[in-house]
């Protein structure tokens, strides 16, 4: 099963994602996560105040037939070599990582309900939803403990391309939502429906 967690950027998928990894592990069993943050195209050719002003809440900054082809190799039970990207420099390393097939395969990306031909292999589309107030908190705390960026900056690019991008693209995108959560629920709320609904469609 190929299920497809969707959302504003820091809305709480990742947070969902691994509590599903917590869980799955803990009852040993496998699961996939394919996130589509790893997918940001390369600009190593730029220098890095031009790739800090690309705007990588577009669709467009990904590359969507790459993970379409991983996703579809995943579904067919092989093993997928994936971009590993560096935030902090807005370009993709040299190295790779190995992710292996499992019985239920999850795509994870705020952009994801926005590319079709991702949206098709899906079997299963969860949209977590949060406030604007509640995303930019996440995104202060997270971009400048893990990504080296300055509280400006940050809202700056929110203000920019962050959310004028969630209001055209992703917000809409939720309307192919088969199941909305709210982002600000706990989490072990949320999880349980998520696991509830992936045992209720695989019957």
């Amino acid at each position: 099963m190929i299920c497809g967690i969707a959302g504003g950027a820091n809305a709480g998928k990742t947070t969902i994602v691994n509590a599903l990894k917590e869980r799955f592990t803990a009852e040993d069993k496998a699961l996939a996560i394919l996130p589509l943050d790893s997918y940001n195209r390369d600009h190593s050719d730029l220098s890095l105040e031009d790739r800090a002003k690309i705007n990588f809440d577009h669709p467009d900054a990904f590359e969507h037939d790459l993970y379409l082809k991983h996703l579809v190799l995943l579904k067919q039970g092989e093993a997928v070599d994936i971009p590993v990207y560096d935030f902090s420099t807005h370009s993709r390393t040299t190295e790779v990582e190995r992710i292996e097939p499992a019985e239920l395969i999850i795509g994870e990306g705020h952009l994801l309900f926005v590319i079709p031909e991702v949206v098709r292999e899906f079997d299963a589309r969860i949209f977590i939803s949060a406030p604007e107030e509640l995303r930019l908190k996440r995104r202060l705390e997270r971009d400048v403990r893990e990504r080296g960026r300055t509280p400006e900056s940050i809202r700056t690019q929110f203000a920019t391309t962050v959310n004028p991008m969630h209001d055209k693209y992703i917000e809409p995108s939720s309307s192919l939502a088969d199941l909305i959560l709210q982002g600000s629920a706990p989490i072990e709320e949320s999880l349980e429906k998520v696991l509830e609904y992936i045992d209720e469609i695989s019957k």
